[in-house]
């Protein structure tokens, strides 16, 4: 009897750990396949967009910059970039961090920069993601999909943002290091009341005052947007009764500065003047009511998408909602804190433009990201277990990604023919140099959508006296171009 129990109770453990193995085995396969999934869509995301970075040509701002502002001459080390960017800063422009960027990129040459700034928008999809999410752990590839493809399709000027060379270095890069910058301020919302020695505070305070005046530094409305952000953060620590480090004010103190020297820069207040000036509170009325229409025709599918977000927590809160208090106010603010610390960046980053007298398309790539995290960060806090939220969800995801598949390959085939275009007539400058001719006639290229950095109306104008008539002639060493349309 006593051996029958043992082989019963052997023959049990036996299976019991088989069945452990085998579930120990399970979960690393598919810890495995998501890890080689998560690979293999980065590596589609970042190919896809190198093809269409590969296919961008040279644009009008690349002429320029690729002379030095001081001397005049064409830029053929990095030490010229330090001298051209402090010329720079007197008289086009504050932005001496990403126009740094925008010759760096302009010397080291086109092959070299498609690579990197693929890398670095992967980066940048990573940051939203982190941003939204708050931690990478029990990574979503279907949400970190949809970051990519929302702001592929939301973006009203991908190509100059994203893809020009002088663009990405105004906008992705600086996005990029401000997204970096407030990596900290958003772990600390997890990492709660951690102690630092007093070291180790002053060390952090100092580091992050330096590296606040250079985020500051990057763009006009981001780096406002930057600001605002900081200060959301530091209210939410307060409702969350979380401790706030000596760097969070330093780090704030530093973007103020940085953004206080771009703003002050001479050349800022020339360019000013040269668009026409802030004007006064009249002309800021107007642009905040145009602006407030831009943001739902810039941002449609992104809006929808927070609408139909903010329809389901509030459905799914109603019953806190109904009996609000100060109490549960408070709570709601916790539970949806980082959505609203994004949203006052976003706001931020638009309505700072009202005292600007234009706001190009490719100004609105910041605004785009910053909303976009918000609402990945709101879809974070809506229960999708419901089966009719989870079909929702596939049904939407199915949709933006046959949209996503059908406006790239019209950005591709505009690209491509662009890029032809663009080396036809390189053909017929290099040829008539060849000649001897110092006048040469060139057709202009224009763009067809926002996906090419080229405008509609074309490069060229019709004065070669003109930008960029004058940028192009002086890139190629001769007198004149002339538009031949």
């Amino acid at each position: 009897m006593k051996n029958t129990t043992r082989n019963i109770i052997g023959i049990a453990q036996s299976n019991l750990n088989d069945g452990i193995e085998k579930c120990v085995m399970r979960t690393k396969k598919a810890k495995y396949i998501h890890s080689v999934t998560i690979i293999l869509v980065t590596a589609i995301i970042g190919f896809l967009f190198y093809v269409l970075n590969y296919y961008t040509p040279l644009y009008a701002d690349d002429y320029v910059y690729c002379f030095s502002f001081a001397t005049d001459e064409r830029i053929e080390s990095i030490g010229q970039i330090v001298d051209s960017q402090i010329a720079h800063y007197q008289s086009m422009n504050g932005r001496i961090i990403t126009h740094s960027l925008a010759q760096l990129f302009l010397l080291i040459g086109d092959y070299i920069f498609n690579f990197t700034n693929t890398i670095f928008f992967l980066a940048l999809l990573y940051l939203i993601y982190f941003h939204s999410c708050g931690t990478f752990k029990n990574f979503s590839i279907s949400k970190f999909s949809l970051i990519a493809m929302l702001l592929f399709l939301v973006s009203p000027a991908f190509g100059q943002s994203f893809l020009w060379i002088t663009g990405s270095a105004n906008y992705l890069y600086g996005i990029l290091i401000i997204l970096c910058f407030l990596v900290p301020y958003r772990l600390q919302l997890h990492k709660n009341n951690c102690r630092l020695s007093v070291f180790l505070e002053i060390v952090l305070a100092i580091g992050y005052l330096l590296f606040g005046i250079v985020a500051g530094w990057t763009n006009e409305n981001t780096s406002v947007a930057m600001i605002a952000m900081i200060i959301g953060y530091i209210v939410l620590y307060v409702v969350k009764s979380i401790k706030i480090h000596l760097w969070n004010i330093t780090g704030c103190i530093g973007g103020i500065i940085g953004c206080i020297l771009m703003l002050t820069a001479s050349g800022t207040s020339k360019r000013l003047e040269y668009f026409g000036g802030s004007g006064g509170i009249g002309a800021w009325i107007k642009r905040f009511i145009f602006y407030s229409c831009d943001i739902f025709t810039n941002l449609n599918w992104a809006i929808l998408f927070f609408i139909v977000l903010s329809a389901l927590y509030i459905y799914q809160k109603r019953d806190i909602i109904k009996k609000l208090s100060f109490n549960q106010l408070v709570m709601i603010l916790k539970d949806c804190g980082v959505p609203l610390v994004y949203l006052l960046g976003f706001f931020g980053s638009v309505y700072s433009m009202i005292v600007a007298p234009i706001f190009p398309e490719r100004s609105w790539s910041g605004p785009c990201i910053i909303f976009l995290i918000a609402t990945i960060s709101l879809s974070s806090l809506v229960d999708m277990s419901d089966i009719i939220a989870k079909s929702g969800k596939r049904m939407v995801f199915a949709f933006v990604l046959a949209l996503c598949i059908s406006t790239y390959f019209n950005a591709f085939f505009e690209l491509k023919n662009i890029n032809s275009f663009f080396h036809n007539r390189e053909a017929i400058i290099e040829a008539s140099i060849e000649l001897g001719e110092r006048n040469i006639e060139i057709p202009s290229i224009g763009g067809e959508t926002g996906y090419s950095c080229y405008p509609a109306s074309g490069d060229l104008s019709s004065d070669s006296n003109e930008f960029p008539n004058k940028a192009i002639a002086k890139y190629y060493e001769i007198d004149e171009i002339i538009c031949s349309d």
